[in-house]
């Protein structure tokens, strides 16, 4: 029997998908004309490792864009979501685009994989807005790591955990700490219509639960799983938050006016499994 959290966050998903793919923030029919989704962060930081024949294995990949995106820089790709709505449509999407004879997607929670995919990768990605879902950081670490090959590389880009610390009416001139950064093992509940996508739009799937993970305790899952941490790099500037102290500038970016250079926002870091 499905955990309550685990229930309602994937009947949120499911109802997210429709909502986000027919949304702007997605651009859905400019990823099909070619668009690019993955951010200069990870482009700059893996895309040089990835290029063609480049096995890649990307994490709660949501609808599948930047897997594909991945697939259209060379990789062969395997993305893995728990959302079946989400799945379903990152595969008619890489039918669409061409891409389905080297891309597939699985319907799975992180912590089952195991138990329907073999094999290992060149690459493990994960990015943006993934860690908050997860209540066992320790297992997630366990399986990503499982997947990469001997001297491959895990990747993830991500929010910083500052800025979920922040309350929700933060303003730039009033940078007022609500939630706790160490939050510990029980999740927090939130009830609230719409999404990040669509702040306005009408669903009935309203209940989510979520974590706040310490950067602390996320790299050191990561060594604890046998991986070797190669960066671990914070950015003043993210992308895709709907809080009411940030602003986005002409390169995408979001930052908190006034500080534009002052407090971490997101980060990525890279590791490799040791070669022996």
């Amino acid at each position: 029997m499905l955990e309550e959290w685990l229930r309602a966050n994937m009947a949120v998903w499911d109802e997210r998908t429709g909502v986000h793919a027919a949304s702007t923030f997605y651009d859905v029919e400019g990823f099909k004309s070619g668009a690019e989704t993955l951010t200069s962060i990870e482009l700059e930081e893996l895309g040089p490792d990835v290029g063609e024949g480049t096995r890649l294995l990307h994490l709660q990949c949501h609808f599948g864009l930047d897997t594909l995106s991945w697939a259209r820089h060379g990789a062969t790709v395997t993305g893995i979501d728990f959302s079946e709505e989400a799945v379903g449509l990152a595969r008619r999407l890489a039918d669409e685009v061409g891409l389905a004879s080297r891309a597939r997607f699985l319907r799975s929670n992180v912590y089952d994989l195991p138990e329907v995919l073999e094999g290992e990768f060149d690459v493990v990605f994960t990015s943006w807005g993934v860690l908050t879902w997860l209540g066992d950081l320790r297992r997630w670490a366990q399986v990503a790591a499982h997947y990469v090959r001997p001297g491959g590389t895990f990747y993830i880009a991500e929010f910083h955990p500052l800025a979920f610390i922040l309350d929700d009416a933060a303003r730039p001139d009033d940078l007022r700490l609500d939630y706790p950064y160490f939050q510990g093992p029980e999740p927090l509940r939130f009830d609230e219509p719409g999404s990040y996508a669509e702040p306005d739009a009408a669903t009935r799937n309203t209940v989510t639960y979520e974590w706040n993970h310490p950067l602390g305790e996320i790299v050191t899952r990561l060594i604890e799983a046998g991986l070797e941490i190669e960066h671990l790099h914070e950015f003043p500037f993210t992308h895709g938050l709907a809080f009411t102290y940030l602003e986005k500038g002409a390169d995408g970016w979001q930052r908190i006016p006034g500080r534009e250079e002052d407090y971490p926002l997101s980060f990525s870091l890279r590791a490799r499994r040791p070669a022996g």
